[in-house]
C-alpha cells in the first residue's frame, strides 16, 4: 500500500481522537462553569491556568511552544463557555 496513504489514514485516527477528547474536556469545562456560579467562585483562575500550561510544557517538551499556544486557545475557549 501506499506509504503516503498509511500516514494520512493514522493522522485521521490521531485527530478523531484529539476532537474526542477535546470534546470530552469541553463538556467538563461546562461542569466547572456550573460549579464555579453555583459555589460563586470566580470563573477566572490565573493560578490554575499557569499549572496547566507548566503541565503542558513538560508533557510537549519538543514543541513546547506550539503545544502551550494551542492550550492558550483551548483556556481562552474554556473561559467563554464557563459563562
Amino acid at each position: 500500500m501506499n506509504k503516503l496513504k498509511d500516514y494520512r489514514k493514522k493522522i485521521d485516527l490521531i485527530d478523531k481522537k484529539i476532537v474526542k477528547l477535546l470534546v470530552m474536556r469541553l463538556k467538563l469545562i461546562k461542569k466547572v462553569g456550573a460549579h464555579k456560579k453555583k459555589n460563586k467562585i470566580e470563573m477566572t483562575d490565573k493560578k490554575r491556568e499557569m499549572q496547566v500550561l507548566n503541565n503542558i510544557k513538560k508533557l510537549g517538551r519538543l514543541h513546547q511552544k506550539f503545544v502551550v499556544n494551542i492550550f492558550k486557545n483551548i483556556i481562552s475557549y474554556s473561559k467563554k463557555i464557563q459563562k
